[in-house]
């Protein structure tokens, strides 16, 4: 088969995966200019790329449309757990598959992982079958390849995004978009834009404290009143979150910028004040983006004179938070080798055992005030692989066993130990006598699209409650429902601040 025929073939039968994947994009000929042109530019430098490299045109041909038919695999996977098509720095969290399966692979339904079997046997046997053609031209294929990037670069550009990935890829087409965002996510003007912003934040100012109280913040994996899914789940489920509302500073419903998993994007707008309308192509990896000392919540509580600690009981390497978090000014970070012999429940250490793990630095900081923020895990899934007994499920609703209540019993199972560590941390702050402050929120709902959609409705809002242990402090509860962006304002706004005292600019090194 001539090079020319591969190519056109290559170019017509990439569109097909593009075509399948979740949601549905509008047809090729539906599409702007530019997204066909992106579309097709990529698809012929990794033609021309191939190509070169193996003088086989009918494998450079599968090459270049495997890869996007790999994509578009990997997409609507994620996209059925996550409602969010793949998007350029998933790239980045690809080491983690290997690092950490069991957190990604069994997302990949059956279905997939034998279309993934199918492909690379068609792809060595391709390979193998396909003879090389003598005499191809390097730099005429190299040149085709710069001269494609070139034009994608330029066309990126120009494509007008929402930023929305289900959006852009309705509108445009899903390898379009997906080449779009990561062409213009390595712009260098992604990176000066996201550290002015970071510079420009809520915490880049700081006014100080009258009172020092020691306060805790906690992010609670997967956390949600679960209640709202209607009255087959147990009223008394979350007794402690309950009485945490009713005699809370300020309680309600957190709008949060995850769905299921990412939950870095949440601890990101939470301990930067910044929304994702600050972030641009920054906003689905934040953290990645960190490569400097930047104004934080941590850094506020730093400067006014507070011991800073990060808990987390998993692989410090995830997220890269052993990287982001000194430079967003923790002091010390606690992670999963701290809990060695910590309790466990089910695949990752207990919610009791983090609680365990904040009293012991409050009590190890009795002279001075203490900020300490915790990320649990116990609630982390994939809930599918836990381990249900028959009849377990009635302890917290009344759904019964099998699919997908099963999932919706292992969930419920953890919420109700995370209502547990509530419980346990009020009544022992409340026995201290230096005051605490206790904030605690859900990062995201669970990826749980079976059980919202058998149940009637989408969840999208996590929960969250700002509570003082000095109980002359909680006159009355405030409902308020707030963004992620705004918790840790809202937070700082119940400490007392001296009066008459100008807010300082924070000195932070940009080099």
């Amino acid at each position: 088969m001539s090079g020319y025929i591969c190519f056109l073939l290559a170019i017509v039968t990439s569109f097909v995966p593009d075509a399948i994947v979740l949601p549905r994009p509008r047809a090729p000929w539906r599409r702007g200019i530019r997204a066909l042109g992106i579309h097709c530019l990529s698809v012929t430098s990794l033609f021309s790329l191939t190509l070169l490299c193996t003088a086989r045109p009918a494998f450079a041909s599968l090459v270049a449309v495997a890869l996007v038919a790999l994509l578009s695999v990997v997409s609507n996977a994620k996209f059925a757990s996550l409602r969010e098509p793949f998007v350029f720095t998933d790239l980045s969290l690809f080491s983690q598959l290997f690092r950490h399966p069991r957190l990604y692979l069994p997302f990949l339904s059956a279905t997939d992982v034998i279309a993934m079997l199918v492909g690379t046997g068609l792809f060595v046997g391709v390979f193998l079958a396909n003879s090389e053609l003598p005499g191809m031209p390097a730099i005429a294929l190299l040149a085709v390849s710069a001269a494609c990037l070139a034009g994608c670069m330029m066309l990126s550009a120009a494509l007008p995004l929402t930023l929305d990935p289900s959006n852009d890829q309705q509108h445009h087409g899903f390898f379009a978009v997906f080449v779009a965002y990561l062409l213009n996510g390595l712009r260098p003007s992604v990176v000066r834009n996201f550290r002015a912003a970071l510079l420009t934040g809520p915490y880049s100012r700081q006014a100080a404290p009258a009172k020092r109280p020691d306060v805790i913040l906690i992010q609670s994996e997967s956390f949600f009143d679960a209640r709202r899914l209607g009255d087959s789940v147990h009223p008394e489920l979350l007794q402690h979150f309950d009485a945490a509302q009713r005699s809370a500073l300020q309680y309600g419903e957190l709008r949060v910028p995850a769905w299921g998993a990412n939950t870095m994007r949440t601890e990101f707008a939470v301990l930067t004040g910044l929304p994702e309308s600050m972030l641009g192509l920054a906003r689905f990896y934040p953290y990645a983006f960190i490569r400097r000392p930047c104004a934080s919540l941590a850094g506020w509580f730093r400067r006014a004179a507070y011991r800073t600690v990060a808990v987390h009981p998993y692989y410090a390497d995830f997220f890269g938070r052993n990287r982001t978090l000194p430079l967003m000014h923790f002091e010390r970070f606690l992670d999963i080798r701290h809990f060695a012999d910590a309790k466990r429940a089910g695949p990752y250490i207990s919610d009791a055992a983090v609680a365990n793990a904040i009293l012991a630095e409050l009590e190890a900081a009795a002279s001075e005030p203490a900020f300490i923020m915790a990320m649990t895990m116990e609630n982390h899934g994939p809930l599918h692989l836990e381990q249900v007994t028959p009849g377990e499920g009635a302890q917290y609703h009344t759904r019964g066993d099998g699919t997908p209540w099963n999932d919706l019993t292992a969930y419920l199972r953890h919420l109700a130990a995370a209502d547990a560590m509530i419980g346990r941390l009020m009544e022992a702050l409340r026995a201290r006598e230096r005051g605490t402050i206790l904030c605690f929120y859900g990062d995201h709902v669970p990826a749980l699209p079976k059980v919202f959609e058998a149940l009637g409705g989408l969840q999208t809002h996590s929960d969250y409650f700002i509570w003082s242990s000095d109980s002359r402090q909680n006159p009355a509860p405030v409902r308020k429902d707030i963004y992620a962006a705004e918790l840790g304002q809202e937070l700082i706004g119940h400490i007392p601040q001296e009066e008459n005292a100008r807010p300082q600019e924070q000195t932070i090194s940009t080099n």
